[in-house]
């Protein structure tokens, strides 16, 4: 058991290390370029923040327990260990959630010409707080009386008291479950799904001026883009955190088949998703690896700057990215130099 120990301080020293890094970086990001927040870059911002700060005040506790191979931190220390990561946890999958709304909502306003209702930055920001909220209720419930926060898996982390059969502990590990998994999972499922077809209906009608067909095309497929980063995060997010619920399911139903190890594994899978979601957002998005490396390497920056929306240097774009963006005026992370490499894109 001694190498197991080792080995879970090891994997929880290099992700929450990698973790905090990358999530700051993708905070520092947004700060110093504050025209990249759209509705659906502040929702990856506030989820980076929560996975920030939970990687940071989480991970030390995880390594000295698991370096000791036991949990050191008393049962206040478990209940708020427990609690930051449940309410960040839950967090971030209520954003991902919210950012699958969005880009629903703006598909539909994006395809009526309605802009005037576009999902803007003050509806996201409300939306946010909101979903904080959410979050902050079901993980406050355990620590109030309505189940607890206990020790899990090996004994160096603390969760939900899935392991009781309780009427009181079942009755909350089922309802959270319901509330703050299958919801937005539907959600996402079916925003996502709904947004395809959208998409694929629009692409195949011809019933366009050509005055504007370009214009309309290619705003469409950069809204495309940044959707299927969301789509991205979203999944590796559940990927992460699927293993853990189902674990939990089979622990609750026959709680004789879980063994501790089994147990931690998945709980320490999904508790490192923190520091996957940077990985997948600067993976999939070449705009966001270029836009890393203009804001942290000067070299980059005095080489290729890229000029802010709206700038004098946007005038080069042509007429019709000015008529896409007077009718369209939501571009999640596309800059005007970049257009004629999106139009290249969209062609091949």
């Amino acid at each position: 058991m001694t190498d197991v120990f080792k080995v879970f301080t090891a994997l929880t020293t290099i992700f929450g290390s990698c973790g905090a890094v990358f999530n700051l970086l993708i905070c520092i990001l947004y700060l110093k370029n504050p025209q990249l927040l759209d509705a659906p870059n502040i929702f990856i911002l506030v989820s980076s923040a929560g996975d920030f700060l939970q990687s940071i005040m989480t991970t030390p506790l995880l390594v000295l327990s698991n370096a000791r191979g036991e949990w050191l931190f008393g049962e206040a220390g478990c209940t708020i260990y427990a609690f930051i990561t449940a309410f960040f946890g839950l967090s971030s999958m209520m954003h991902f959630a919210g950012i699958a709304y969005e880009r629903y909502s703006t598909f539909c306003r994006f395809l009526d010409g309605n802009n005037e209702t576009q999902f803007g930055k003050k509806r996201a920001i409300v939306l946010s707080i909101l979903l904080w909220c959410y979050s902050f209720f079901w993980s406050l419930m355990p620590i109030i009386g309505w189940s607890n926060y206990a020790l899990e898996g090996i004994g160096t982390s603390c969760a939900i008291n899935w392991r009781s059969h309780e009427a009181t502990h079942v009755s909350f590990t089922f309802c959270l479950m319901l509330a703050c998994y299958v919801l937005p999972v539907t959600i996402m499922v079916s925003s996502y799904y709904k947004t395809y077809k959208m998409y694929c209906q629009y692409s195949l009608q011809n019933n366009l001026n050509n005055t504007n067909l370009h214009a309309i095309r290619e705003a469409l497929e950069k809204e495309r883009k940044m959707t299927w980063v969301t789509v991205a995060l979203a999944s590796g997010f559940l990927l992460a955190w699927t293993p853990y619920v189902i674990s939990t399911i089979v622990a609750i139903l026959k709680p004789n088949v879980m063994t501790e190890l089994a147990a931690s594994i998945p709980a320490y899978i999904a508790k490192s998703s923190f520091c996957y979601n940077p990985i997948i957002y600067a993976s999939v998005d070449k705009k966001m690896r270029r836009k890393l490396a203009d804001t942290f390497c000067c070299k980059s920056n005095q080489i290729n700057p890229l000029p802010i929306s709206g700038s004098a240097g946007s005038l080069k774009a042509g007429q019709s990215n000015s008529v896409s963006k007077r009718q369209f005026p939501h571009f999640p992370l596309d800059k005007s130099n970049e257009d004629s490499e999106d139009e290249l894109a969209v062609r091949d």
